[in-house]
């Protein structure tokens, strides 16, 4: 009988303990909240969704949401009041201009080290850049990423930029509405629309802005500067997972899509395919990194067309500790 209920009091104590290391490991799940300036999202910024989907994150035991913004203006704002711990989808433009203007962030990965975008015309506005002068051309917001790339494809194409006229509709999604419905004349959209274009012979594409400028990045993991020092470690480990997601993505075409048809439901699984032939391979950030001649490129023009007066030296402006090391713990590819 003593034995009996020695073996029960065990039983007990070790389901007890069993129930503690299982209430433990879902305590050290630590919640992130990273920011996105893009909503709906694309294809080309599925990177945290992948690492959500396929247990990236939680790895290195991070619980992540995605808080989805129309834009960066409001992005930014909502990193600043710490209403997001992180951003993983900030344009890279607004980084870089929000810096120079004393925010304090910094960049901790590049998610996208080259743009996804291509220049899109209605045919009645004009089937070429210059046909396109005193045109409307929608952007998500002035000074926006999306604002400074077709000014960038206009003046390398030996165009005036300021003779178009610019007009804030917001996300990819939206401004391909905004097109095909004949509200604006031209855009700058993702792979993700430029995969649709053979439904909509109206639409032209005019120019593939990752070949005509590869400079270029399209989207920066931005932070406090508080926050980085204060969570080197929740950091590092983001770093790792999106680093190891957008390889994952690189490699698996039908595992990309397969997540995306999750997050975009009304999108099909041909669209989605599409996109992803359409894109530049190099668009996924294998290495979280981008070179210092496209950062100052970026910079330089940004400062040239008066959006900011001082860049921020790249060395300042680039956390670099956090890809380093997981480029040491992963290798470069």
């Amino acid at each position: 009988m003593k034995n009996r209920k020695r073996i029960n009091a065990l039983a007990v104590l070790f389901l007890s303990v069993l129930v503690s290391i299982a209430a433990a490991g879902r305590a050290e799940a630590q919640k992130i909240k990273l920011g996105s300036s893009l909503s709906p999202p694309s294809l080309d910024s599925i990177s945290p969704y992948v690492a959500i989907e396929k247990g990236f994150f939680k790895k290195y035991g991070l619980d992540v949401e995605v808080t989805e913004f129309r834009g960066d203006a409001v992005h930014v704002k909502a990193l600043l009041s710490g209403d997001i711990n992180l951003s993983i989808n900030m344009g890279a433009t607004e980084g870089i201009v929000s810096a120079s203007k004393k925010a304090p962030i910094r960049l901790w990965v590049v998610a996208n080290p080259i743009t996804p975008y291509h220049f899109v015309a209605r045919k009645e506005a004009g089937t070429t850049l210059q046909a396109l002068v005193g045109k409307n051309i929608a952007v998500s917001g002035i000074g926006a990423i999306s604002y400074h790339i077709p000014r960038m494809v206009l003046e390398r194409s030996g165009i005036d930029p300021e003779k178009m006229k610019y007009v804030a509709v917001g996300s990819p999604a939206d401004r391909f509405k905004a097109l095909v419905a004949g509200k604006v004349d031209a855009t700058v959209v993702t792979n993700s629309e430029a995969a649709k274009l053979v439904k909509y012979p109206e639409i032209i594409a005019l120019v593939n802005v990752p070949k005509l400028i590869p400079e270029i990045p399209y989207e920066f993991g931005m932070a406090r500067e508080d926050y980085l020092q204060k969570n080197a470690d929740t950091v590092q480990k983001l770093t790792k997972a999106i680093m190891e997601a957008n390889r994952w993505i690189a490699a698996n075409k039908a595992g990309t899509v397969e997540v995306a048809k999750k997050i975009l439901p009304e999108e099909s699984a041909d669209v989605l395919g599409k996109a992803y032939d359409l894109a530049d391979p190099r668009i996924w950030g294998v290495n979280g990194d981008i070179s210092e001649a496209s950062y100052n490129f970026t910079a330089e023009f940004l400062k040239k067309v008066g959006y900011l007066e001082t860049p921020v030296p790249f060395n300042r402006f680039f956390d670099r500790r956090f890809v380093d090391q997981a480029l040491k713990e992963l290798g470069r590819k």
